[in-house]
């Protein structure tokens, strides 16, 4: 599934209240462009895990462009299960960290880098939630991984609604979020 781009976009805000996205969406910003088969990939795996969020990664060159799709599971039920979070995978993801590192070891053998985590957000906005920001940053209020964009896909029982990627602003110090959509 493609998003038209003759047709107008839901923006990040949409259908969430202000509260509930916790970074800035600002949609006079030129949209980040994404190779058709990469959002093909990431469209059908939010499809296709509905009605619970989907993640993974991005991979490509250091300071390039996204070169390959990592689907990842969401292990954020098990840990719901556990007692490690309030949240199940309806409503939050977490990508196991065995999972995680070996792809990125695979990729660092092949002269690539995360260039982009991606999540689904299931009847919602693509905005970076309070959750997500908190997860995105280390301690001392930076982000956990540096120049890596935080890919949001807004999917319900139609498709794809939204999409749009969110990077650090370290002058301000906060995500700025921007729509997203295929190269034409």
């Amino acid at each position: 599934m493609s998003l038209d781009p003759s047709k107008p976009q839901a923006s990040a805000e949409e259908g969430v209240s202000r509260e509930r996205a916790a970074a800035l969406f600002e949609p006079e910003r030129p949209p980040a462009v994404f190779h058709r088969p990469l959002l093909a990939e990431v469209f059908a795996h939010a499809r296709e895990c509905y009605p619970e969020e989907c993640c993974g990664i991005m991979l490509g060159p250091p300071d390039g462009e996204p070169r390959q799709v990592v689907r990842c599971n969401n292990v954020q039920s098990v840990r719901h299960s556990k007692g490690e979070s309030q949240l199940d995978a309806g409503h939050g993801f977490w990508i196991d960290e065995q999972e995680i590192e070996r792809a990125l070891r695979d990729a660092e053998q092949r002269g690539e880098t995360l260039r982009v985590v991606y999540h689904s957000h299931i009847d919602t906005g693509a905005h970076l939630s309070q959750t997500d920001v908190e997860s995105a940053l280390g301690p001392e209020g930076a982000p956990l991984w540096p120049g890596v964009g935080h890919l949001v896909i807004s999917v319900g029982d139609n498709g794809v609604q939204a999409v749009a990627l969110f990077e650090w602003d370290s002058e301000c110090g906060i995500y700025i979020g921007r729509q997203a959509r295929e190269a034409d």
